[in-house]
């Protein structure tokens, strides 16, 4: 085939072009600073590029010039195929350290009315090393490993305390595996009620209506500016949770590497006559992705010791042992004292 290609005789058209196209690349290659010091030591750019014209060059160049155009286009075919949520979930699940924001909106608790201005709940969390987790929920700050709670310490008191129930719910949300499954953490979930925290969490409360079956790609209705939807995909998902309550979640991910990015929860308002979606999620969550951090972040033993040190701040405390990535510390401006 490629001998074919080389003994098939060009185009004149084409071959002008060439000729033009080739023409203005060699007069503006004289005029560049290094061509013009070779030139000075003895390098004749003119008998160097004789080659460029001679006639079976012309074949052998049509041909990779096709080859590596189409060797771009399948790159950008591959690049740009829609991921299905069965990747996102196995992509998410293989990654080796994840953080996570997450911010819980108890728009409505139990029977009381609807209360869409409540402050979201932040909690934290970094996971890695096989599902070992520490998360941060207020002034708390919890370790745990594949589902089991080691270590909660309160950040004021300088002492062990009990775990929160958001705390305690995504410890369950992360379950048991060294693997992560996304489908976990999506599942809508009743918090239990205790006097005290039990280290193991049982799963005998988990919404069993979640199915994958029910996500469907909403990219094209959600983000209408193609520049966009070329780098990220939408997946959307009703359910029903709590017997009879439905939810709707959407998940951004990004279509080349795969991995989530946001997920956002949101309920009906079962007062309102006609079950209208509240508009503010009861769930909101953003991944972020980096190296590993040192095993020491997730060693509540290590952080106990520097728990006693008064000389460590809260603020050294929260993140003790965390590197941030590139350096140990964030690059900030120094201060001229000068006002804008």
């Amino acid at each position: 085939m490629m001998h074919d290609s080389l003994s098939t005789e060009v185009p004149e058209k084409l071959e002008k072009k060439m000729k033009t196209t080739l023409n203005f690349f060699r007069n503006d290659l004289r005029e560049h600073p290094y061509v013009r010091r070779l030139e000075r030591h003895g390098f004749s750019l003119r008998r160097n590029l004789f080659s460029f014209s001679r006639r079976w060059f012309r074949p052998l160049l049509l041909v990779v010039t096709g080859l590596v155009t189409a060797a771009v286009l399948g790159f950008l075919i591959v690049a740009n195929t829609t991921p299905t949520w069965a990747q996102v979930q196995e992509r998410f699940g293989s990654t080796p350290f994840f953080a996570a924001k997450i911010y819980k909106r108890d728009i409505k608790v139990d029977g009381s009315s609807l209360n869409i201005l409540v402050e979201p709940k932040l909690v934290e969390v970094w996971v890695g090393y096989g599902n070992r987790m520490r998360i941060r929920s207020g002034r708390t700050l919890t370790f745990a490993d594949k589902g089991k709670i080691l270590n909660t310490f309160d950040l004021i008191t300088r002492s062990e305390a009990n775990t929160d129930s958001v705390t305690y719910l995504m410890v369950n949300k992360l379950g048991k595996s060294e693997t992560i499954s996304l489908d976990s953490i999506l599942m809508a979930e009743k918090p239990p009620k205790f006097e005290y925290t039990p280290k193991e969490p049982s799963r005998e409360w988990m919404s069993k209506e979640w199915s994958t079956s029910g996500l469907v790609d909403t990219t094209s209705v959600v983000i209408s500016d193609p520049s966009v939807s070329r780098d990220i995909v939408v997946f959307d998902h009703e359910f029903l949770y709590d017997n009879y309550s439905y939810g709707r979640t959407r998940v951004w991910a990004l279509r080349q590497s795969r991995l989530p990015i946001r997920v956002a929860i949101w309920m009906r308002d079962y007062d309102d006559r006609d079950y209208r979606w509240i508009r503010s999620p009861v769930w909101d969550i953003t991944f972020t992705y980096s190296n590993e951090q040192p095993k020491e972040f997730f060693n509540p033993e290590a952080f106990a010791v520097k728990l006693k040190d008064p000389a460590n701040s809260i603020d050294s405390l929260l993140h003790m042992f965390h590197q941030y990535p590139g350096s140990n510390s964030i690059p900030m401006g120094k201060y001229d004292g000068k006002k804008n």
